[in-house]
């Protein structure tokens, strides 16, 4: 198993959700240079000896904690459903408030601009955060439009552009300038409303095949 197979599957370790989640918390406080592994320790309420028995540097700490952020995403979890293929006006529009939601409720958008901050001294970092995160993710949308059109129900050549442009189509009105640091906020009916665009501007470029 790849590391980032391991980072999407869901931690069920206690310590470790709770060390890494600690060291999400610091790292949207400071930066990660002024972080060592016995502020980690404390901030999780567990000893230092704990957190090294768990992970072996800092540095793993870190890049494991930013992939854990992205697991409530859930779009494996939609796109793998046997039901996927049944509806796929349905599981798009399911894969669209799964992003919105993962975007707008929590704290995804201050751990995207933490990432970008953190890029500039340390670009392993934002590296392992799209690769044990937002890749994944990605590539999961990917697989189902690859899906859909190999079963002959969708009319598309390039999987992998569909999908992200399909996730471009909901991030762009609704994420992009959050994590630029401009202060926006948007009503459910909005959301819906660009959910449902998008899905509906999707399938009008990548027509179903009845």
């Amino acid at each position: 198993m790849s590391l980032a197979d391991t980072v999407a599957v869901h931690e069920t370790n206690p310590t470790r959700l709770a060390i890494m989640a600690a060291t999400v918390r610091l790292l949207l406080q400071r930066s990660s240079e002024l972080i060592s592994m016995a502020d980690i320790a404390a901030e999780a309420g567990v000893s230092r000896r704990t957190v090294f028995n768990q992970f072996a540097t800092k540095e793993a700490v870190i890049e494991l904690a930013l992939g854990q952020v992205w697991h409530r995403i859930g779009i494996a979890e939609i796109t793998d459903a046997i039901d996927s293929v049944a509806d796929p006006v349905a599981t798009m529009t399911r894969i669209g408030h799964a992003i919105t939601g993962f975007w707008l409720d929590g704290e995804s958008i201050p751990v995207a601009r933490m990432a970008i901050r953190e890029s500039f001294a340390h670009p392993n970092i934002t590296a392992q955060y799209i690769e044990l995160g937002k890749r994944p993710v990605t590539q999961a949308i990917v697989r189902y439009i690859t899906i859909l059109a190999r079963r002959g129900q969708l009319d598309v050549a390039d999987a992998d552009l569909a999908a992200r442009q399909f996730i471009g189509l909901i991030n762009e009105p609704l994420v992009f300038l959050q994590i630029l640091g401009q202060a926006e906020t948007h009503d459910p009916y909005h959301v819906r409303r660009v959910v449902d665009e998008a899905v509906l501007i999707f399938f009008l470029r990548y027509p179903l095949k009845r």
